[in-house]
């Protein structure tokens, strides 16, 4: 009896990861389709310094969720337990995110990050570009 309950725990354990991994790809698959269509159909139709703001703020933004990923990898659950005592603002989504960190860690580092770094590389392409092009054209 016991080690029917260990299999199936087992089981739906492997299911449950194997949902996981199936949500992340079909999730990265779709959104780096999208930003990418989006991101290098709008910046080739700007100027430099639009697209430059732009590739400032994919940068960004891939460094915050950097910074989220790691942060709540490395933080301790016990010091939020006590800021949610004391009802303090943003501790419950604290606790939430602390305590599926490795999901979290997972779509904030890699995910959102490594989607950031290839539109960044594809923006950095059209500004160098257009900067060429604008430099050979005032010749």
């Amino acid at each position: 009896m016991i080690d029917n309950e260990r299999e199936a725990k087992k089981e739906k354990k492997t299911d449950s990861h194997l949902k996981w991994i199936i949500e992340v790809f079909v999730i990265t698959f779709i959104s780096s389709i999208c930003f990418s269509f989006i991101s290098t159909n709008g910046v080739s139709k700007l100027d430099v310094f639009p697209a430059l703001l732009i590739l400032v703020l994919v940068i960004f933004i891939g460094i915050l969720f950097d910074i989220i990923g790691v942060a709540v990898t490395v933080a301790n659950e016990e010091e939020f337990h006590a800021k949610a005592t004391k009802k303090a603002k943003g501790a419950k989504m604290s606790l939430k995110l602390i305590k599926n960190s490795v999901r979290v860690a997972n779509v904030c580092a890699d995910v959102i990050g490594d989607i950031c770094r290839s539109i960044k590389w594809c923006n950095k392409c059209n500004d160098i570009n257009k900067i060429n092009t604008e430099i050979w054209d005032s010749f």
